[in-house]
């Protein structure tokens, strides 16, 4: 055996050696170092992308930890509900107001996004479906759930989603300060808050049953869809008030953020690398 595949197999061994408490101290220090620094770079989804980046790196280096099956379905419950409480009553009275042109803008952007997925399975840069779920437009935390549901590689889908989110708040920053003229628009976290104890238990319960029914009825990405859409209305009508502290959204970006990082192999790391020069063209 070669003299580099043993000395591989010896570093991997030794890695593997590592205690299960010190590999989650490891992963928890590295998310808590990225997410900080991204924070700092005013890079949208730093909380989510921390974790992501951290578990990659634990990931590929041949140690990683399991995240059960029961937080990560509540972190996407959580991030559905998060998604509801961002419309309000005024939202659906503009859109109705200007339905055409809402409409006319979400139109042109899938189908610009749909046509650049499709080449670019076509051409077989990406698995599968996988890269017209990586073109398109939306949350990149949901599109990237959903697309595990229908069977897409989520990490790779992850890879091109948070790769635009890079990409569009980098766009967006450079344009505020030189063309609008505007500041900083980055705000301190606030991570404990005070809270409302009726809003936040509705909040609970909208997550809790809402995941339940999506996943007991099978529903694809059923743990997120079904409190997004069971919250938007609620929340539209008034029935309900959407309360997320930022430590609870934190909690679940992590394990959000792990699930996902801890997929990733040297495989899939290189197949990213090797798409790259597509992905950021596209």
């Amino acid at each position: 055996m070669p003299m580099t595949d043993t000395t591989e197999l010896a570093s991997a061994a030794a890695v593997r050696s590592i205690p299960l408490p010190l590999r989650w101290l490891g992963l928890l220090v590295l998310s808590v170092v990225f997410a900080a620094l991204l924070e700092l770079t005013g890079i949208p989804a730093a909380l989510l992308l921390g974790p992501l980046v951290a578990g990659i790196l634990v990931s590929v280096a041949g140690a990683p930890v399991t995240i059960p099956q029961m937080p990560y379905l509540a972190g996407q419950a959580v991030v559905g509900c998060l998604v509801a409480s961002v419309l309000t009553g005024d939202i659906v009275r503009s859109f109705v107001a200007d339905w055409p042109l809402f409409l006319a803008v979400v139109a042109a952007v899938i189908v610009a996004s749909g046509i650049l997925g499709w080449v670019m399975s076509r051409w077989s840069v990406l698995p599968g479906t996988t890269a017209v779920w990586g073109t398109s437009p939306g949350a990149a935390s949901a599109m990237m759930l959903m697309a595990g549901e229908f069977g897409a590689d989520m990490q790779l889908v992850a890879f091109m989603q948070y790769l635009r989110v890079v990409f569009v708040a980098l766009a967006a920053t450079l344009m505020a300060r030189f063309w609008i003229g505007a500041g900083s628009m980055s705000q301190a976290i606030i991570w404990f808050p005070p809270i409302d104890p009726a809003g936040f238990v509705e909040t609970l319960a909208l997550a809790g049953i809402g995941g339940f029914l999506g996943v007991r009825f099978r529903v694809p990405a059923g743990a997120m869809l079904v409190p997004l859409i069971a919250g938007s209305v609620l929340h539209v009508l008034g029935l309900i008030q959407i309360v997320l502290p930022e430590w609870l959204l934190a909690i679940c970006y992590a394990v959000l953020g792990w699930r996902i990082g801890l997929g990733f192999t040297r495989r899939i790391v290189m197949h990213a690398l090797r798409s790259l020069p597509q992905v950021v063209a596209s």
